[in-house]
């Protein structure tokens, strides 16, 4: 079977012959573009999918779309000083600004100042949602799919769900903790409007022939579980139905801890759960967790992206995923991954040996 084969048989409920073995590299791989130490055979995407099969691991994350948007009545400006990203949303009922600053050791960017503080910000972001004009178009979809062939399988994300959206993108926790605290209706009205806001993407997905789809919430247990069940858990059961009846599979992405929101996420009818982070980096062992997950639900993920680089050997690598297929590969229910990305100076020699060990030890 090839790796496309393999990871469409675990998603289906059938066995394949060797466990999956699937890694985003695109956080490593943006690193070493920014650095300026890309390979040139490794440019575009081509060259991405090429990284993949070199390295003996499926491909799975390039950032497909399947529609665009653009904004009606609404101004987005952004300007970079330096390290530092400003970004305004205008509108005829006001504006709202955010800040970034990018961190070139670490090739990433955090908020310094979030967009939304307020209930004042939560009535523009409503603006901001409705506003949203969205376009059908799956051109990059069927693009990366063609070029990836056997070797892997574009993955469609969804705008994340509206919690997450608060989380991630226009209040972070601290924010949406107070906010809730002194305008909850005002919150809530807003997640009912990023929820219109992605009907939209969510009906140019489905449309596809896309086998599954991917809900990028980057959660983590010890932030949401208690907000999840208030205010995600129906939008994912409503999520999970549109799939089903359109017959594609759906899953989640959880790379924080696990313990706590596991179950919860199970409950909603999920058919995987992508980015599972086990010990020595996250909560749970590598043996506790099917017990949490249930007989049915599959699992994806497995080896923390920090064991892709020091303090971490081969060894150790070597150990963990002679656990991983000891305890799981019987099952049939898992799809060897990374919890959550391997890091920009993770050794890519480190995804090979994976490959390797997956070939070696399932056979």
């Amino acid at each position: 079977m090839n790796m496309r084969e393999r990871l469409l048989a675990v998603l289906n409920g059938q066995r394949p012959d060797v466990m999956p073995w699937f890694a985003d590299l695109s956080y490593w791989y943006y690193a070493q573009k920014v650095q300026g130490v890309l390979p040139p055979e490794c440019e575009g995407d081509d060259g991405f999918i090429k990284l993949h099969v070199d390295h003996k691991v499926g491909y799975y994350l390039g950032y497909a779309t399947a529609w665009t948007e653009t904004y009606e009545n609404v101004e987005v400006i952004t300007r970079t000083e330096g390290d530092f990203t400003t970004t305004v949303w205008r509108t005829p009922v006001g504006e709202i600004c955010g800040r970034t600053q990018f961190l070139p050791a670490t090739a990433s960017a955090a908020w310094v100042k979030w967009p939304v503080e307020s209930p004042d910000d939560l009535r523009v972001l409503r603006y901001v949602a409705d506003a949203i004009q969205v376009m059908p178009d799956d051109s990059q979809y069927r693009r990366l799919k063609e070029l990836s062939d056997g070797h892997g399988h574009p993955t469609l994300l969804p705008p994340r769900s509206p919690l997450s959206q608060m989380l991630a993108q226009w209040t972070g926790v601290t924010n949406l903790a107070y906010l809730l605290a002194d305008a909850r209706e005002e919150v809530e009205a807003t997640l009912e409007a990023l929820a219109r806001a992605a009907d939209g993407p969510w009906e140019a997905i489905l449309a596809t022939d896309a086998p599954y789809v991917e809900m990028g919430d980057n959660l983590s247990g010890e932030v949401v579980t208690r907000w999840f069940e208030r205010y995600q858990f129906d939008y994912y059961v409503r999520r999970v139905e549109q799939c089903h009846a359109a017959g594609k599979k759906l899953g989640t992405h959880l790379d924080g801890t696990v313990r706590g929101l596991l179950p919860v996420l199970v409950k909603t009818g999920l058919d995987f759960v992508e980015a599972i982070t086990p010990k020595p980096c996250g909560d749970v062992a590598i043996e506790e967790i099917r017990d949490l997950a249930g007989p049915d639900i599959i699992l994806f993920g497995g080896i923390p992206g920090a064991m892709f680089a020091p303090p971490f050997t081969a060894d150790d690598m070597r150990r963990h995923v002679e656990k991983i297929i000891e305890v799981h590969w019987p099952t049939g229910k898992w799809i060897l991954g990374v919890g959550d990305q391997v890091p920009p100076n993770g050794d890519l020699g480190l995804v090979t040996l994976v490959g390797e060990l997956c070939e070696e030890l399932c056979r």
